[in-house]
């Protein structure tokens, strides 16, 4: 009994500290299309990052690649610890019954089944995507009359072409996200109790919405390049 006390001590402290790290990942990509990113944190973080074996990849291994790699370490002792619990089948009846129903599968229309952990997690992901999309977007409008003096164009060119950029750097984003429900083996989403076989409708949306943003991203740029007399550029390939 105390053993599998102590082991359920410690699966909570690795859930409450991958979360803790998750939401600090979560908020680097929300203070990302602000000028107190650009300003404050870029400079302090490239001046303790940059080295001669990483360079500038420095600063966006340690926003992004680490801590995911971190939550997948946490969660591959998450996943082994919980194993050694099975066996013992002493899981409390209270955790056991709440997690039952944030994993009962439910039909809405339009998203087919879902469970309400599903949900929490899409609805979030959405939120992220319209703050990083409009942020981005308020953030290159106000330089915008900037822009167009110092590149001679008119306003409304240099806002199309803001507009493009920030639809691709939304699909980005969606990348990011694009590989984390279907990886088979995952350690990280058996921290929310899903399985890569039941998340793989949201691999194909995430691909849908960034093919989407792409091809809009691609379709702007052409008519930015064809406006502003650049019509070569649509066949650069080192723009």
């Amino acid at each position: 009994m105390e053993k599998h006390g102590g082991i359920k001590i410690i699966r909570a402290s690795i859930l409450a500290l991958a979360l803790i790290v998750f939401l600090g990942n979560i908020m680097m990509w929300i203070v990302m299309p602000t000028d107190f990113y650009y300003n404050k944190w870029v400079p302090q973080i490239m001046a303790h990052t940059d080295s001669t074996y990483f360079g500038i990849q420095g600063p966006i291994m340690l926003d992004f690649t680490f801590p995911i790699l971190f939550i997948a370490v946490l969660g591959c002792i998450y996943v082994h610890l919980g194993k050694k619990l099975n066996h013992g089948n002493n899981e409390c009846k209270n955790t056991k019954r709440i997690m039952k129903s944030l994993r009962k599968p439910m039909i809405i229309k339009g998203l087919g089944i879902v469970n309400w952990v599903e949900l929490f997690l899409l609805s979030m992901f959405m939120c992220l995507l319209v703050w990083y999309f409009s942020a981005f977007l308020h953030f290159w409008y106000e330089k915008a009359t900037f822009l167009a003096m110092s590149r001679r164009q008119k306003l409304w060119q240099v806002k199309l072409d803001r507009f493009a950029l920030a639809l691709g750097l939304g699909g980005n984003l969606c990348l990011t996200f694009l590989f984390y429900p279907v990886t088979r083996g995952s350690s990280i989403l058996p921290l929310l109790g899903l399985t890569s076989e039941a998340s793989i409708k949201y691999h194909t949306w995430l691909g849908n919405m960034a093919m989407s943003f792409f091809t809009a991203h691609g379709f702007l740029y052409v008519i930015y390049w064809v406006v502003t007399s650049r019509a070569s550029m649509v066949c650069n390939t080192e723009y």
